[in-house]
């Protein structure tokens, strides 16, 4: 079998453009703490606003919290940040408490892990990004610049213009506010001025060379068969909006060696729930003649339980919103780069994924994760999910476009 590219995972995010297309308001009017909650007697005491800066002041080495008033959801902020403390732990909170930009030398590990990502109810580790490059990015006493990037679940940092860390979370919420801490334990005056909070817009995904010629890949040995070009019987139809189907009867066709999309007649799913571990081969087709734009070009998708949705679409030459284009997480995730082959010809993913680690109660206790190529090049690299699914089915989606299936085989991990 031909060996796929791997890409490392790009510092200059390919993501998508549905960040908001107004203009925010400004975080910091250099005046007050107006747009800030700084009402509790303990938050007062410690944040106040002089020479255009927000400054955080503990003497009594208690830890407190200054949180925006409203919530965002995809941005770039960017601040500069400076103190004269010789030993000082702060941060930057991103969409509430659970996800933080480190500033300064972390409590725990006593190292100075300035712009990475803190998130311990992630189950990646406390730190899972810890950079050699902030020794030299930090200026210590000087005036700092940190960007940070939010875009879905995914966060970007910058110090100083060097990249420090690319991390994609495994559950963060939606939206939420943006906070400034002073931590506890130690006394510092750290000192924030020049906030500029935007909107994300981010470049289309990369077109490269698919790297697959279109050729089907036999299954390995051990493999589990899941259509071979003739055999529907691991198969039963299912619903959808409209259109019933008590009986699971497989309305879509068999021609050649793949199966074919009846539009408007309801998707396609195995019966029993066979995936656990391991690596799922698909190879698909859009039509070859080109009708419709964006959504509207051989749109469907591979639903893999305990897992968003793949989108599957015509990408060629074909604009739409980046995470919805061919090898997306569906509205979660955006390609990494577009590997898209053209009109009616074949094309495969291969998907890889770990299911998470459980406790005795269920509980996960590592995500689990996912990893794409599409045409032999990597487009998601090991996206992580606060799933406890240990096993699921897989389904094909029916959404009013023909598109055809073949070769389908899963090896599981074990």
């Amino acid at each position: 079998m031909k060996l796929p590219i791997t890409l490392l995972t790009l510092a200059a995010l390919a993501s998508h453009s549905l960040a908001q297309e107004e203009p925010l308001a400004p975080i910091f009017n250099g005046k007050n703490l107006d747009g800030w909650k700084a009402g509790e007697a303990l938050v007062a005491s410690h944040w106040l606003v002089s020479d255009g800066q927000i400054i955080g002041d503990n003497p009594d080495k208690k830890g407190s919290v200054l949180w925006t008033e409203a919530n965002y959801k995809n941005y770039e902020l960017i601040l500069h940040f400076q103190t004269d403390s010789p030993d000082y732990d702060s941060g930057v909170f991103v969409r509430g408490p659970s996800h933080q930009v480190q500033i300064g030398v972390s409590r725990s590990l006593k190292i100075d892990l300035t712009g990475c990502i803190y998130c311990p109810k992630d189950l990646q580790g406390k730190y899972p990004i810890q950079s050699d490059k902030v020794k030299t990015a930090h200026k210590l006493g000087e005036w700092n610049t940190l960007k940070i990037r939010v875009m879905n679940n995914r966060i970007v940092t910058y110090l100083n213009g060097e990249l420090i860390n690319d991390y994609m979370t495994a559950v963060m919420p939606k939206e939420g506010p943006i906070g400034l801490q002073v931590h506890a334990g130690v006394h510092q005056k750290m000192r924030f001025k020049n906030f500029d909070i935007q909107p994300t817009s981010y470049d289309e995904p990369t077109v490269v060379e698919p790297q697959y010629d279109g050729i089907p890949v036999p299954a390995p040995g051990g493999a589990t068969v899941l259509f071979d070009g003739k055999d529907l019987s691991l198969w039963k139809g299912t619903p959808r909006k409209g259109v019933e189907n008590p009986t699971g009867e497989v309305r879509w066709k068999i021609e050649g060696d793949y199966m074919e999309i009846t539009p408007r007649q309801g998707g396609i799913a195995l019966k029993e729930p066979l995936l656990t571990s391991g690596h799922l081969h698909i190879e698909w087709a859009t039509p070859a003649e080109v009708a419709g734009q964006g959504q509207g070009r051989g749109n469907s998708g591979v639903f893999i339980q305990g897992f968003p949705e793949i989108q599957v679409l015509d990408s060629f030459n074909n604009k739409t919103y980046h995470d919805g284009q061919a090898s997306a997480l569906y509205k979660h995730t955006p390609p990494l780069v577009n590997a898209s082959r053209g009109p009616g010809e074949w094309q495969k993913y291969d998907i890889y994924f770990t299911r998470a680690e459980l406790d005795e109660k269920g509980k996960v206790t590592k995500p689990a994760y996912l990893t794409v190529y599409h045409n032999d090049v990597m487009t998601q690299d090991k996206v992580p999910f606060h799933s406890a699914a240990q096993k699921g089915g897989l389904s094909f989606q029916d959404h009013n476009n023909p598109g055809r299936f073949r070769n389908i085989w899963f090896m599981p991990a074990d």
